[in-house]
């Protein structure tokens, strides 16, 4: 398990109650995976407590549409969509915010484009920054302790597991260096991708750009269908990195990331993997 400091994974068993969840310390909110049907009031009622104990302020899921009304029933709001992420089936997430004291918030409308918001950028051909070097990294300890080291960086990772990430890239040109790290789900046929550190300028954009597009074609090269990511929806570096490498936006969590300025609301990415694409930047 990585440090209690980051994330850390519970499991629930109580009953008729079998849930595990991810809890993520850096951005106080917990991902939980539900394992049977029904008693939808006492998982809402245990799920509170948790969040009150652990003094986080959002708790999710992602289930299919025809459980969604079911997690709408006892409080939750239905969010952004992950597009055929059950391979045939979409997937939706369903939310809970509490205030800072653990209370739950009443449920809200979906979060809605802000006019400010910007996800589409004209795209041109990037210049591979001189001395490039983009190696796998193959070590399991080396892999695991990045994760924890760069706590909560990554954003979209970990996802669904406390394990190291399946895929690791280490970019390095010069003074700068990044890493690319995805969690892949074989049954699902798709990945979550992270970035760390997430870019801050021009130059961090280039290099996580080509080590990106390195990490995509290795996912596409072993079968992986979709890609998902997250990014704050005023973190404007990730979201033109996100759309140079063909990603659109299927979504907006309301509060999920907690950057420099608080909690903000936070991109959903995708990509279907039917064609490697090279990166591009904006002109």
């Amino acid at each position: 398990m990585l440090e209690r400091s980051h994330v850390e994974e519970l499991h629930l068993r109580k009953g008729e109650l079998d849930l595990r969840l991810l809890i993520n310390h850096s951005h106080g909110h917990l991902r939980f995976m539900d394992f049977r049907v029904g008693n939808y009031p006492e998982k809402r009622d245990a799920l509170d407590e948790i969040v009150r104990r652990y003094r986080l302020r959002k708790a999710f899921t992602l289930v299919e549409k025809q459980d969604s009304q079911n997690w709408r029933s006892v409080g939750f709001t239905r969010e952004g969509v992950y597009p055929t992420f059950f391979r045939t089936a979409d997937a939706y997430t369903m939310s809970r915010l509490y205030d800072e004291v653990g209370n739950p918030l009443p449920p809200v409308a979906p979060t809605r484009p802000s006019s400010d918001e910007r996800t589409a950028f004209p795209g041109r051909k990037l210049r591979k920054p001189d001395g490039l070097k983009i190696e796998p990294v193959a070590d399991e300890r080396g892999r695991r302790s990045l994760v924890a080291g760069m706590n909560g960086q990554l954003r979209a990772l970990p996802f669904s597991r406390t394990a190291a990430p399946d895929l690791v890239y280490h970019a390095r040109a010069r003074k700068l260096e990044g890493w690319v790290c995805a969690e892949i789900n074989d049954s699902f046929g798709h990945a979550t991708l992270g970035f760390a550190p997430p870019p801050q300028g021009e130059d961090d954009l280039v290099l996580s750009a080509y080590a990106g597009n390195s990490a995509v074609t290795t996912l596409h090269e072993q079968g992986v269908n979709n890609v998902y990511g997250l990014s704050p929806v005023n973190d404007r570096w990730s979201n033109e990195l996100f759309a140079g490498l063909g990603f659109k936006v299927s979504g907006r969590l309301a509060d999920h990331l907690r950057t420099d300025d608080g909690y903000v609301t936070t991109l959903i990415w995708h990509r279907r993997l039917s064609a490697v694409r090279e990166p591009t930047l904006p002109a």
